[in-house]
């Protein structure tokens, strides 16, 4: 026992000992980071000034953070960075927020929470494609974003919470007919398999919004349920869900100590909306107890909320729902938020419009005008990036100018025919982007189906073939053997063909020398000299043996300079005729088989040096003319010179090219064949278009070439 704790103790020592201790420098980045999440909807100009200096503190010790923990480094510059892209995004700030998830997104190194903050990244700007009405690109944005982290933080669930809180709202408000209707009910499914009031709550910030998410989601589909579904009791059901959602979401608020505006006012408005919806239709009757238990959770709270409603209002008070409206947007007021703010004023201006009270619709839709103009025509010092937001609200544009022109809020017909014309431009920008939207999910439902088609057509692919692999598996069998068979008796001919053609030329080659030797009366000198060249043929024999059988001289490509080649092949060779032998300089970088362009290059001297008694041998490279990409080698001799007809015959093993002096021992053959086989290797080996060719001329001389690749 003594022992088992002794061994428990080193363990904890040990694993104590590799922890890794934050500095007091690191604690204050760390504390900063948490503070920017837990103002992000409380107060998010503070929330960017906490993200702003965890940032500073980053980069003013980036050498010695990134030197000794470099985790925690690009772990919390990360943060910074998604906690200010998401700030700017709620101020509307687009251009700074794209700006910084941009950096997130070149954070080239690994740290432990990369693929959360990359999905965090991709759901903000996910939310600012949503914004600029470019929903096909949010479509793909989720998509690729999904978190799926080992480790069940904080972070990480936010992430998905974020994740189902924009698949929701997208298909809440920025997509139509049955894409919305199946998209929402899907994304509800996946978040029912969530413990709800645990994983993807984080914390009370969150769980607001989630509510709100929900609430809406279910709004929606009451609606869509009741008017192009008609699925008989799916709209209370989705009612009455819509309705408990909010409650909770007041329920929370009731309990918790501090209640960010933004999220009281979301809530504040979509409780407007289902008391519209309530009022509006019989069906809804069910839900009238919940309604005034909300109502009672709102006045009870009215200093918390600020709220001033009559005691005495009730739930189908046509005054009550404009006074929450019109507390919604005195709060969106407070944050500054101009995309919320013309939302707010166009959703009060639309329910007084749908009541009959054009009159007070005017105010807030001429507000909302002006406030537009004063941001697309950067007057309003406080409203950043504001060139971007006009691309925001093409649709509460359109909703604004159509309110204008049916409240008559002018009696100028000019201005009237302008409202009417810049209707007419937001209602063709918000439908350009709707089409692109709609022909997405056209093309994505064609995919899905044409997915389920090739399923279904594999599987039944596969059915039928197992069944006729099952019944021919015998007939494979006999047709591979005699398969293997018939390849091994290829490889044999080869094998054959390759000997048969060695000891030809072995014969061809060998002769002369075998004859010259046999001969009386002839000197030592040039017995030796003869037996040399005896030499070098079974030399270059042997060479062809290995090279062309099966399992024979390996290609080792390698990048050398040619120079190295002229010198080595330079001090090989023999000059029994003493003429003026010359290797020019060849600086010269080449991709090849060193061991093999010697071997060539040998041989085609030596066939020069045979073949010349007077004058040069000269070998030269140079950059080939027609291609930069190889370099050309030059054999150059000014010897006996070979017939023109001969040269096509010059590099096949079936032909012996003869030279027609009778006196002299040395013919064309073995050596031009082993050099066409090698450059052969080095054309399938390395670049395509290695080659070697022969000009001619008899009693003038000689020029073989050959490119090789280049090393570039």
């Amino acid at each position: 026992m003594r022992k088992f704790i002794l061994f428990l103790s080193a363990l904890l020592f040990i694993s104590c000992a590799h922890k890794d201790v934050l500095s007091d420098y690191q604690k204050n980045i760390k504390r900063l980071n948490n503070q920017a999440f837990k103002e992000r909807l409380y107060n998010t100009k503070m929330s960017l000034c906490y993200a702003d200096s965890a940032l500073y503190f980053l980069y003013n010790d980036s050498v010695n953070l990134i030197e000794n923990n470099s985790d925690f480094y690009y772990d919390n510059l990360a943060r910074a960075l998604n906690s200010k892209a998401y700030d700017n995004f709620l101020l509307s700030d687009f251009e700074k927020a794209n700006e910084n998830i941009n950096k997130v997104y070149n954070i080239d190194e690994w740290y432990p929470n990369k693929d959360v903050e990359i999905a965090i990244a991709d759901i903000v700007n996910a939310k600012m494609m949503m914004r600029l009405r470019a929903s096909w690109e949010a479509d793909e944005l989720l998509k690729k974003c999904y978190c799926n982290h080992k480790i069940h933080d904080t972070l990480s669930h936010w992430a998905k919470s974020q994740y189902y809180v924009t698949k929701l709202f997208l298909n809440c408000f920025y997509r139509d007919g049955k894409y919305q209707y199946n998209e929402l009910v899907k994304t509800l499914n996946d978040i029912e398999q969530y413990n709800v009031n645990q994983q993807l709550m984080v914390d009370e910030t969150q769980a607001y919004t989630l509510y709100y998410a929900l609430t809406e989601s279910c709004q929606i589909l009451a609606h869509i349920a009741n008017y192009y579904q008609n699925e008989e009791g799916k709209n209370v059901l989705y009612f009455k869900k819509s309705v408990e959602y909010l409650k909770k979401s007041l329920d929370l608020m009731n309990d918790s100590k501090r209640v960010s505006n933004y999220d009281l006012a979301n809530n504040l408005q979509t409780l407007a909306g289902i008391l519209n919806d309530k009022n509006r239709n019989n069906d809804y009757d069910f839900i009238e107890g919940d309604l005034n238990k909300i109502l009672l959770i709102i006045k009870d709270n009215s200093k918390k909320f600020g709220v001033n409603y009559p005691i005495d209002i009730g739930i189908y008070d046509n005054d009550l729902k404009m006074n929450i409206l019109i507390h919604a947007d005195s709060l969106f007021m407070e944050l500054n938020n101009p995309y919320q703010i013309i939302a707010s004023k166009s959703m009060i201006s639309d329910y007084y419009i749908r009541d009959g009270k054009l009159a007070e619709a005017r105010p807030y839709l001429i507000f909302a005008k002006n406030y537009m103009d004063s941001i697309n025509n950067n007057e309003r010092d406080d409203m950043p990036a504001a060139y971007k937001f006009k691309n925001t609200t093409s649709k509460m544009a359109e909703r604004v100018y159509i309110g204008l022109i049916r409240t008559k809020a002018s009696d100028n017909p000019e201005v009237l025919a302008n409202w009417f014309s810049l209707y007419q431009s937001e209602s063709f920008k918000a439908f350009e982007k709707e089409k692109y939207d709609f022909n997405y999910m056209e093309l994505c439902s064609v995919n899905n189906e044409n997915k389920k088609k090739m399923t279904y057509m594999s599987l039944s692919i596969i059915l039928i073939f197992i069944a006729f692999a099952t019944i021919f598996v015998f007939f494979r069998y006999a047709r591979r053997n005699n398969r293997l068979l018939k390849k091994q008796k290829e490889l044999d001919l080869e094998r054959i063909a390759n000997v048969e053609t060695c000891l030809s030329i072995f014969r061809h080659d060998m002769s002369p020398y075998i004859m010259f030797l046999q001969r009386e009366n002839v000197p030592e000198e040039i017995k030796h000299d003869a037996l040399q060249k005896l030499i070098v043929t079974l030399n270059n024999t042997m060479r062809w043996i290995n090279i062309s059988t099966p399992n024979g001289l390996p290609f080792k490509k390698t990048s050398f300079v040619l120079n190295e080649v002229f010198e080595s092949v330079a001090k090989s060779i023999t000059n029994p005729n003493n003429v003026n032998l010359i290797f020019k300089d060849a600086p010269c970088d080449v991709w090849g088989d060193k061991n093999l362009v010697e071997i060539m290059l040998r041989n085609l001297v030596n066939n020069a040096l045979r073949y010349t008694t007077k004058g040069y041998v000269k070998v030269s490279a140079k950059k080939y003319e027609k291609d930069k990409n190889f370099v050309q080698i030059t054999v150059e001799d000014t010897g006996c010179g070979i017939q023109k007809e001969r040269l096509d015959e010059l590099f096949r093993s079936d032909k012996l090219i003869e030279n027609e002096d009778s006196n002299s021992m040395g013919h064309h053959g073995f050596g031009l064949m082993l050099c066409a086989y090698i450059i052969k290797k080095h054309d399938d080996e390395t670049r395509r278009g290695c080659k070697i060719w022969v000009e001619s001329e008899v009693n003038k001389g000689t020029k073989i070439h050959f490119i090789l690749c280049a090393t570039i």
